[in-house]
């Protein structure tokens, strides 16, 4: 799941007493409670790109805010997700270009089955397929449905580590019937600093099978606080490793179970 769609879906996690710390970029197996509602918002996101692989001068810039995910649980290893994008800026200028296009985002509906194992005391799986629903403002979207799957993985290194990896394909469509896959991957190392806080690094990756040459690589370094049993701020920047990623993102993000 692309949210905001210039990055790779990726999440992490933590455990605070009852609350699930998160990231919103790599998967986790874990569930949203029963009963309850995750609530996990990109408050603000910025990817800039200027190092591009045609380096033509020509600059970009996608500026998120408020992307938002919510969860409840059908069970304790089954949830429900709809994700949506309030608002979202391309900026394409350089070269004697100045472009600007703004509004309402894309949406995504997902669900997720952890299918195997207990992520706080060894490995777990799940799986998480989703759609794409084409709510974006013309300019911002293509207008299609678009469905993906993601395999997640995640184990305990010890009491203060975890690790995540996650493992998706993405179905995208241009439109007459023109498809094809994206494939894309991401691991996390997560370190328990304190109970209110965490330091976490990753790296994401993604490629569209037309194009395997421009792929696009990230690493990202954050850091999660929780400010109240049930609630959470996650910080985190990621630097683009190729051409094809954008050159650097800032990311805020917060989240609350209710």
């Amino acid at each position: 799941m692309r949210i905001p769609p210039t990055l790779i879906g990726l999440m992490l996690l933590l455990s605070t007493g009852q609350l699930r710390l998160e990231a919103q970029l790599t998967e986790v197996p874990t569930t949203a409670p029963v009963g309850g509602w995750l609530w996990e918002i990109d408050v603000l996101s910025a990817a800039v790109d200027k190092r591009t692989p045609l380096n033509d001068g020509t600059h970009y810039r996608s500026t998120t805010m408020g992307s938002v995910l919510v969860s409840t649980g059908f069970n304790e290893r089954w949830d429900v997700q709809f994700g949506f994008e309030i608002w979202r800026e391309e900026k394409v200028y350089g070269s004697g270009l100045s472009h600007r296009d703004s509004g309402q985002g894309d949406a995504w509906l997902r669900t997720k089955w952890n299918f195997a194992g207990d992520e706080g005391s060894g490995p777990a799986w799940a799986v998480l397929p989703y759609i794409k629903l084409p709510l974006a403002d013309h300019a911002l979207g293509n207008d299609e449905f678009e469905p993906g799957l993601v395999l997640i993985f995640a184990h305990p290194v010890n009491a203060a580590n975890q690790w995540h990896a996650n493992l998706g394909l993405d179905v995208l469509n241009h439109g007459a019937g023109n498809r094809d896959m994206a494939i894309y991957g991401s691991t996390a190392f997560t370190r328990n600093c304190t109970d209110e806080m965490a330091i976490y690094a990753e790296f994401n990756g993604w490629v569209d099978a037309q194009d395997a040459q421009n792929w696009s690589g990230e690493i990202a370094a954050g850091m999660t606080y929780a400010f109240h049993e049930r609630g959470w701020l996650d910080i985190a920047l990621y630097l683009g490793l190729t051409t094809a990623a954008p050159d650097y993102t800032p990311v805020l993000r917060g989240g609350w179970q209710f």
